[in-house]
C-alpha cells in the first residue's frame, strides 16, 4: 500500500469490556492494538477504491469519513471484517454461506475440507438435509466435523450452523427430537436446527387437517407441530423457518433458489451464497434536540454501503469455492444492520414494548434501507449493475411490478413515502442500475455489538445491570424505560420483530424469551403468531432450558 495514501489515523478508544471482547474472540491479532485494528480494515477497505478509478482526493476523503465512524462508534463492521480485513491477505470477509456440497454424495474427506476452511475463514454455515435419506445421521456428522474444526483451535471466531428440513420430510419426528437429551446426555452441539414449514401445512394446521410426507405417508399437521413445541420447551430446538416466504422476497430466483439461512436465520441463502454485514449503531444518530439526524444516517448508510461492496470485492477474490464466486458476482448481496436499538428507546424515554417504539424501529429501518438503494444504484452507475441484472428471466427487479415496488410501494413511514419507493423502483427498473440485488438484513451483531457498548441488534437489553455497568453515567430519568428481553412479553417480541419485518429485503434474527413455566401449548401458539405475523422464521429461549445459560449482553 502506497504510504501517501495512509493519511487516517484512528483514535478509537473501546471500553474495558469492549476490549475483552476484542482480545478473548481473537478479534486483535498478537501484540495489535484497537486503533491498528481499525486502521487497518480501513485501508484495506479503501483500497479497493483503486480498482474502479477512484479520484485519490475522493478516496481520502472517503477513507476519513468511514474511520470516523468507526471510531465515534457510528458504525461497526461485522466480526470476519474486524478479524480477517487488513490482516489475513487470502480470506474472505463474509459471515455465513451455504456450502455448494452434495451431502449425499461427497465422500466425508471432502465434506470436511470443506467444511473446515470455510469455519476457519471465519463463515458459518447453512444446510438443507432436505435431499437425504437420514437427515439425523448427516447432522451429527456435520456437528462432529464442527466440533473438530472448532477444537482445532484455528477459528478466529466461533461460527454458528443451521441445518433445515422440510416438515414433508418422513424423518421429520427424528429430527424435531434430535436435540432434547442433549444436556443429560452432556453433548455439545454447534448447530441450530429449524423446519420448514410452507403455506400448506399452516392451512392444514388451522383445519385440523393431514399433511402427505414425501413417503405417502399421512400425519396429522398439529401431531407435527405438537413435537415442534413440545421439543422446543425442552431444549429451545427446533425452531421455524418459512422458505416459502424468503423465496417469495429473493430478487433473483434465476441465480438460484433458497435452499436454507445463516446460522441466526436472517438472510435466505442459496447454494454457494454468502453474507457480508456491517452495522449501524443507532442510538449514536440522536441529535440535540433528541430527534434523530436524517443528514447523518443517511451519508453513513451511503458509506457503508460502499463500504460493504468493497469488502464483497475482497471476499470474491479470496472464496476458496468457486461456487461463491460465480453467484456472489451474480448478486454481489450485502447486509447493512443496525445495533443500538434498544438503547435508542432508553435515550428517547420509549418503553420497548410500546407502540410508539416499533413505529420509530420500522421508521429509522426503512430510512436505512431505502437510502442504502439509493446508494447502491448510484455505485453501479460507477461499477457496474450486480451480474444477474444483465438478465430479464426471472429478475424480480425488472418485473411488473419490480421487486422494490411490489415490497415497499404500500409502505408509508415516517422518512419514507409509498411514492419514493414507486419512483426509486421505476428508476431501478428502467435503467437497470443496481449494484447490489439486496442490500439489508438483520443479523444479531453478537460480538460487534458489544465492541461499541451497544445493545446487540434489535433485541431488548438483556441484562438490567450488565446494562448499567456499561452505561453507568445512564440517568435515573431513564432507569424506567430500561426493559428486559425476560419482562417483555412473547407476544411483545413479535410485534417488533413483525413490524420491523416490513421494512427488510431478507429476515430478522430475533429470539422470543418465554419464562421458564411456560407451557408447550403457549409456544406452540407463539409460533403460530410468529406465521400469521407475516414473519419469516422463528426461534425461542425458555428461561433454564440449557445448561449454558445464553446471554446476549
Amino acid at each position: 500500500m502506497s504510504p501517501k495514501r495512509k493519511t487516517f489515523h484512528s483514535h478509537f478508544a473501546p471500553s474495558k469490556q469492549a476490549l475483552e471482547v476484542l482480545r478473548k474472540g481473537k478479534i486483535l491479532s498478537e501484540n495489535e492494538t484497537p486503533k491498528h485494528m481499525i486502521e487497518r480494515m480501513v485501508n484495506v477497505l479503501i483500497e479497493i477504491e483503486k480498482r474502479f478509478g477512484t479520484d485519490t482526493k475522493e478516496a481520502e476523503v472517503l477513507k476519513n469519513e468511514f474511520g470516523l465512524l468507526l471510531d465515534e462508534e457510528y458504525c461497526v463492521m461485522s466480526t470476519p471484517i474486524l478479524t480477517n480485513a487488513g490482516r489475513y491477505l487470502k480470506k474472505p470477509l463474509s459471515a455465513c454461506t451455504v456450502p455448494s456440497l452434495d451431502l449425499a454424495h461427497d465422500n466425508l474427506h471432502h465434506i470436511k475440507e470443506v467444511i473446515y476452511k470455510m469455519h476457519q475463514d471465519g463463515m458459518g454455515t447453512g444446510f438443507s438435509l432436505d435431499n437425504l435419506a437420514d437427515p439425523v445421521a448427516t447432522l451429527r456428522k456435520l456437528n462432529q466435523i464442527a466440533i473438530e474444526s472448532f477444537s482445532s483451535g484455528k477459528e478466529d471466531r466461533p461460527v454458528g450452523n443451521m441445518a433445515t428440513l422440510s416438515v414433508y420430510h418422513p424423518k421429520i419426528f427424528e429430527f424435531i427430537n434430535s436435540k432434547i437429551l442433549a444436556d443429560k446426555l452432556n453433548e455439545n452441539w454447534k448447530f441450530n436446527i429449524s423446519v420448514d414449514c410452507d403455506s400448506n401445512f399452516f392451512k392444514q394446521f388451522n383445519v385440523d387437517g393431514v399433511i402427505t410426507l414425501q413417503n405417502g405417508k399421512k400425519v396429522k399437521a398439529r401431531e407435527i407441530f405438537k413435537a415442534i413445541s413440545q421439543a422446543a420447551n425442552i431444549c429451545a430446538d427446533p425452531g421455524l423457518i418459512f422458505i416459502e416466504r424468503l423465496e417469495e422476497d429473493n430478487p433473483t430466483p434465476g441465480v438460484g433458489h433458497y435452499v436454507s439461512t445463516a446460522p441466526c436465520a436472517e438472510v435466505g441463502l442459496a447454494k454457494g451464497e454468502s453474507c457480508q454485514f456491517g452495522y449501524i449503531n443507532l442510538v449514536k444518530f440522536i441529535n440535540k434536540s433528541g430527534e434523530i439526524d436524517l443528514k447523518r444516517i443517511k451519508r453513513a448508510t451511503h458509506i457503508l454501503t460502499r463500504m460493504l461492496d468493497n469488502a464483497l470485492e475482497i471476499s470474491i477474490d479470496n472464496y476458496s469455492e468457486n461456487a461463491n464466486k460465480q453467484i456472489m458476482s451474480q448478486k454481489r448481496k450485502i447486509g447493512i444492520g443496525v445495533c443500538g436499538l434498544a438503547d435508542l428507546f432508553v435515550q428517547k424515554n420509549i418503553a420497548y414494548d410500546s407502540e410508539e417504539a416499533r413505529i420509530l424501529a420500522l421508521d429509522v429501518i426503512t430510512l436505512i434501507n431505502f437510502e442504502s438503494k439509493i446508494a447502491s444504484h448510484e455505485l453501479a452507475k460507477i461499477r457496474g449493475s450486480f451480474g444477474a441484472m444483465n438478465f430479464s428471466l426471472k429478475n424480480r427487479h425488472l418485473e411488473t411490478p419490480s421487486f422494490l415496488e411490489k415490497k415497499y410501494g404500500n409502505l408509508k413511514t415516517k422518512y419514507v413515502s409509498s411514492n419514493d419507493w414507486k419512483k426509486l423502483a421505476k428508476k431501478v427498473k428502467n435503467t437497470r442500475f443496481l449494484r447490489n440485488a439486496s442490500t439489508i438484513a438483520l443479523p444479531p451483531t453478537g460480538r460487534s455489538a458489544l465492541v461499541i457498548g451497544a445493545s446487540t441488534g434489535i433485541e431488548p437489553v438483556f441484562s438490567r445491570e450488565d446494562y448499567l455497568m456499561i452505561h453507568p453515567l445512564l440517568e435515573k430519568k431513564h432507569h424506567q424505560f430500561l426493559q428486559t428481553a425476560k419482562n417483555i412479553t412473547p407476544r411483545n417480541h413479535l410485534l417488533m420483530a413483525s413490524f420491523i419485518q416490513k421494512g427488510v429485503d431478507e429476515s430478522i434474527s430475533k429470539t422470543i424469551n418465554v419464562p421458564s413455566n411456560i407451557t408447550s401449548k403457549e409456544i406452540e401458539e407463539i409460533y403460530i403468531s410468529a406465521w400469521n405475523l407475516g414473519l419469516k422464521g422463528i426461534s425461542i429461549y425458555r428461561e433454564g432450558s440449557k445448561n449454558s445459560q445464553p446471554k446476549r449482553l
